[in-house]
């Protein structure tokens, strides 16, 4: 099973969970009035551990978040093999019947 982050799958959970957490890697966000920037400590399957760094100097506030990677919802080769062979079963209905009508007027 794929897991979906932004456009991209990844094939193991604990990959699309640090593509979460490198997502959000150097943006800074306010918290209790105070600025802080925002680095990933770690992330293993379900959690990333963050690291708040405030801008205006002091000591960092950690906290671990849980997360749960979603399932990839973008087309695959198995979607496009599916679509292709409903594709081409239509071209060969209607080559069919245009052969049976054909046969039909002769």
């Amino acid at each position: 099973m794929a897991f979906q982050v932004g456009s991209s799958c990844y094939g193991e959970p604990v990959a699309a969970v640090q593509a979460m957490a490198a997502n959000v890697v150097g943006s800074v966000v306010v918290h209790g009035g105070s600025a802080y920037v925002v680095n990933a400590a770690a992330a293993d399957a379900d959690s990333i551990s963050y690291s708040l760094q405030p801008l205006s100097g002091g000591s960092a506030i950690s906290t671990v978040v849980q997360v749960t990677p979603q399932p990839c919802g973008l087309l695959d080769w198995q979607d496009g093999l599916t679509l292709g062979w409903g594709i081409a079963a239509a071209w060969i209905a209607c080559a069919a019947l245009l052969v049976l009508r054909r046969g039909a007027h002769e």
